[in-house]
């Protein structure tokens, strides 16, 4: 006979199921499409640059490209066009800066979450942009002041969905990555984070896989996840 864990005080009962009476002493964020509705930024970036270079993608490289760090979609697009990886890149990066210029917005929930939860515990960031386009995005949403780290495909050696960014938010959070929460919205980023040794909650972006996680939620919305924070 197997007995349901009971919800620790005020804990929704599917939080209990996943998570027990564990609690995360810091939690680290994915950013593009999980705080930040930067997907249709960078999506729109990618069209650019396929079309400036008549690439033809196959339909395979739409996966690949999700959560990919901008070298990655280089490399891929310059594959498609038979052009130079560099001057892909470099187009990239031109492209991605003028559409950010039309504002970053904030995925829905990501504002009241990190509010709820960073008073409670430190917060990081780790995603596979570039560091200066990470601090440019999270700081013109008006949240960089939430994070007291950040690592990006260029501050370790190896971006995911190699661990190595996950860990090192630990790292200088001071946190055991088992002692860390992992919010993460593509399969490329749940990956690093699981392998990093952390606990993770999943986001799907809306027509995309779901990833594996310990558990899934439709949005940072969702209402037992602010009941749940206020018991950390």
């Amino acid at each position: 006979m197997t007995v349901d864990p009971a919800p620790t005080p005020d804990s929704p009962q599917r939080f209990a199921e996943a998570f027990g009476d564990w609690t995360p002493r810091a939690v680290v964020f994915d950013c593009d499409g999980l705080l930040l509705d930067t997907e249709s930024v960078w999506r729109a970036t990618q069209d650019v640059v396929v079309a400036q270079h008549r690439a033809q993608l196959l339909p395979a490289d739409d996966d690949a490209l999700h959560g990919s760090t901008i070298e990655a979609a280089a490399e891929i697009i310059a594959a498609r066009a038979e052009a130079s990886t560099d001057v892909v890149l470099a187009d990239l990066r031109s492209a991605f800066d003028e559409e950010l210029r039309g504002g970053v917005r904030l995925m829905p929930g990501a504002l009241e979450v990190l509010a709820a939860a960073g008073p409670r515990v430190p917060l990081a960031c780790a995603s596979n942009s570039w560091l200066a386009a990470l601090e440019e995005k999270l700081g013109t949403a008006g949240i960089r002041d939430r994070f007291r780290a950040l690592q990006a495909s260029d501050t370790v050696e190896r971006p995911k969905p190699a661990p190595d960014m996950y860990a090192a938010a630990a790292r200088e959070l001071g946190i055991d990555p088992a002692d860390c929460l992992a919010f993460e919205d593509s399969g490329t980023g749940a990956r690093a984070a699981r392998d990093a040794g952390m606990r993770l909650i999943a986001i799907p972006t809306p027509g995309g896989g779901v990833p594996e996680a310990d558990l899934v939620l439709e949005s940072l919305l969702d209402p037992d996840l602010a009941a749940w924070i206020t018991t950390w």
